[in-house]
C-alpha cells in the first residue's frame, strides 16, 4: 500500500509507480507479469521454477489461494481486501466463490483505477473498491467475515493499529489472514543495532518498510487485542524462486535504478539463511463470553 503524494519526477517513482506506470502504456512484460498481482509468488515444489513470466504468474496466483485458505473463505461472506492493489485477489475470489460481497480498499487512488479494470463482479457478486485507510478503516464495527492483507501490513505506519482496525470490523469468529516479511529474532535485533539504516535504503525504492515484527511480536500483540492465531504457515522455501525473477523485472522496469534490484539480491539471501521468513498469518476474532455461551 503506498501512500499518495505530489507528482514526483521520473527516476524518483517507486517500484509499484512504476509497474502501474508501465501498465497504463500497456507494456507488455508488465501486463503480462502483474496482469492482477504485484506481489510474490510461491512454488509447491520450488526447484520447477522456470523463470517464465507464466510460472511467475502461477506462483502469485497460489500465494494468493494460501492466503484465502487462511482465511476460511466461504460463500456468502463479506470480504474486506486492505491494500488490495490492482485486485487480484478479489478477482480469485470473484471467480471461486458464489454470493459475496468483496471490498477493496487502497490509500492510493491510482491502484484503485487499475483495480476497477481488472475485476468484474460475476451475477450474484458484488464487487467494490474504495480510497482509504488501512489505520482507519471507513467501516461500521462487526460487519465483515473475513479480512485479507495481502504482502502489505510492513507498508503500514502501525501494524498494531491495523491489527486493532482489523478487529474492530470483524465479526466474531471472523478471520483476518495475511502475508508478511517476518524476521527471526536475531534479524531484529540486527536490524534495531543498524538503527534504522536498512528502512532508510528501502524507503526511496519501495516506500515504508517495517521489518520489525517477529512472529513472537504478532502473537504477542494479537493475543492482547483479541485476535487468536490460528494458522501459521512458513512459505519461505517455496518463496525463493521469486527473488531472481522479481530482479529481472526491477532491472527491466527501472533500468536508472540497478541498486534497487540487487535489494533483491540481498533480500533472497536473507531469506535462503531464514534470517529473514515469508509467513501466512491468520488469527481468528474471539468471542465474548456471553456469545461463546
Amino acid at each position: 500500500m503506498k501512500t499518495i503524494t505530489k507528482r514526483r519526477s521520473q527516476a524518483g517513482l517507486t517500484y509499484f509507480e512504476r509497474v502501474l506506470e508501465r501498465r497504463r502504456a500497456a507494456d507488455p512484460v508488465a501486463l503480462a507479469a502483474f496482469e492482477r498481482h504485484v506481489h510474490f509468488g510461491v512454488w509447491e515444489d520450488p526447484s520447477h521454477a522456470d523463470g517464465s513470466i507464466a510460472d511467475f504468474v502461477r506462483a502469485a496466483d497460489a500465494l494468493t489461494l494460501r492466503i484465502i485458505e487462511a482465511g476460511a473463505v466461504r460463500p456468502g461472506q463479506r470480504i474486506l481486501d486492505v491494500g488490495c492493489g490492482i485486485g487480484g485477489t478479489l478477482a480469485m475470489l470473484n471467480e471461486r466463490f458464489e454470493q459475496v460481497e468483496l471490498l477493496g480498499l487502497n490509500i492510493d487512488l491510482s491502484q484503485i483505477e487499475q483495480a476497477r479494470h481488472v475485476v468484474c463482479s460475476r451475477p450474484g457478486n458484488i464487487v467494490d473498491f474504495s480510497v482509504g485507510d488501512a489505520l482507519r478503516l471507513p467501516y461500521a464495527d462487526e460487519s465483515f467475515d473475513t479480512v485479507l492483507a495481502v504482502e502489505c501490513s510492513f507498508h503500514f505506519a502501525s501494524r498494531e493499529a491495523f491489527l486493532r482496525e482489523a478487529h474492530r470490523v470483524l465479526r466474531p469468529g471472523g478471520r483476518l489472514a495475511l502475508s508478511d516479511f517476518v524476521p527471526t529474532p536475531i534479524m531484529r535485533l540486527a536490524l534495531w543495532m543498524l538503527g534504522g539504516t536498512v528502512e532508510r535504503i528501502i524507503k526511496p525504492s519501495f516506500g515504508h518498510f517495517d521489518l520489525s515484527y517477529t512472529l513472537h511480536t504478532y502473537r504477542q500483540i494479537a493475543l492482547r487485542i483479541g485476535l487468536r492465531p490460528v494458522v501459521i504457515d512458513d512459505v519461505t522455501r517455496g518463496l525463493l524462486p521469486t527473488f531472481p525473477v522479481w530482479r529481472r523485472f526491477i532491472r527491466y522496469l527501472l533500468p536508472d535504478y540497478y541498486g534497487m534490484a540487487e535489494l533483491f539480491t540481498i533480500f533472497g539471501w536473507l531469506h535462503h539463511l531464514r534470517l529473514m521468513r515469508y509467513m501466512v498469518l491468520a488469527f481468528q476474532k474471539e468471542y465474548s463470553a456471553s456469545e461463546a455461551t
